[in-house]
């Protein structure tokens, strides 16, 4: 582990920096590593909240630190607000360095002045034990969802800790070598994320925060947090309208089988498997199965992909959600200045 401790003052002005790159986990190293310095900016915005912060390098060289976090949704869910953090607030933080760049951090546990614990990324485990503090959390309660008896149609919520993570989106998937070749490419400074572009299929269903499933009759819609995306599945149908154009969510039908939603999703023009820059074609075919469990606490999820332009076989997502009776909260992405 690599520990850097510094005393440093806050200058009175911060030059803006260029909007800070949207990673997955694909882009930090799986290492640990603790800086001290004090907060230059922060931005308490999505798809990521963002934080600088300036450091003193052995040299005596000042250094900026940008520093990405959850979604403020999240981070609010788990009781870590923006009143938490303040411009000049002396910190030590802990995360994952980036893999391509030698001054961002996957910034995963903040040590606050007044020696509390925050957790920014993924309810990490405490890291500053050693300092006394206690750590901000908020425990997850599951809902009566039996007595409730609202079946599907409810706000699901993925577990904390989310065993769904991109590994199993993006790394251990059946791509040709040509796909994960095409990663290199991505642009991590400009991309659909930092422009606020919404998400296509099926990335927008592999996400961390809630997604509401809501009965309209003959159609199913699923709201979701992420990019205040709302999707429609077609109940009434067996397959697409022949002159429906193609678009970043596709088309869907669903069909009930032995009690859970099936629907598959065809005309699909959004060019990405992930949020890495995994390129995925026109062709591209999503069946995914919703099955509720009897006490009604519990969704399971399977999403099976197929590609035959990027995909040597299906690649398959799969995970659940809970019900721990949170709302759909706005989204409403931006930029960093």
């Amino acid at each position: 582990m690599h520990t850097r401790y510094v005393l440093i003052m806050l200058t009175a002005t911060l030059p803006l920096l260029p909007a800070a790159a949207h990673h997955s986990t694909a882009f930090y190293s799986s290492e640990f590593i603790e800086l001290e310095g004090t907060f230059a900016r922060i931005d308490w915005i999505n798809p990521h909240v963002r934080f600088v912060l300036r450091t003193m390098e052995p040299n005596g060289a000042e250094k900026l630190w940008t520093m990405e976090a959850s979604a403020t949704s999240a981070l609010q869910r788990r009781g870590v607000s923006r009143e938490l953090f303040r411009v000049g607030d002396r910190v030590k933080v802990a995360g994952h360095p980036s893999t391509r760049s030698d001054a961002e951090l996957q910034l995963t546990n903040v040590l606050l002045p007044d020696g509390r614990e925050a957790s920014l990324w993924l309810d990490s485990a405490q890291r500053f034990a050693n300092s006394g503090g206690a750590m901000i959390r908020n425990a997850d309660v599951v809902v009566d969802a039996a007595r409730e008896n609202r079946g599907l149609f409810r706000v699901w919520t993925a577990p904390r800790p989310n065993p769904l993570t991109g590994e199993v989106i993006s790394l251990n998937q059946p791509f040709t070598a040509a796909a994960v070749e095409a990663r290199k490419s991505f642009d991590l400074l400009d991309n659909f994320a930092t422009r606020c572009e919404p998400t296509g299929m099926p990335a927008v269903m592999a996400g961390p925060l809630p997604y509401q499933f809501i009965d309209r009759g003959a159609q199913i819609e699923i709201k979701a947090e992420i990019y205040d995306t709302i999707r429609t599945i077609h109940m009434d149908r067996v397959s697409p309208p022949p002159d429906v154009p193609a678009s970043p969510l596709g088309y869907s039908v669903g069909q009930w089988q032995d009690g859970a939603l099936v629907v598959a999703t065809t005309r699909v023009n959004w060019p990405y498997y992930d949020t890495i820059g995994t390129p995925q074609s026109d062709a591209v075919e999503i069946t995914e199965r919703f099955a509720l469990s009897e006490d009604q606490t519990r969704l399971d999820f399977r999403i099976t992909v197929r590609d035959p332009a990027t995909l040597t076989a299906p690649a398959v997502i799969a995970g659940h959600w809970l019900a721990l009776g949170h709302e759909v909260q706005r989204f409403a992405c931006q930029r960093s200045r």
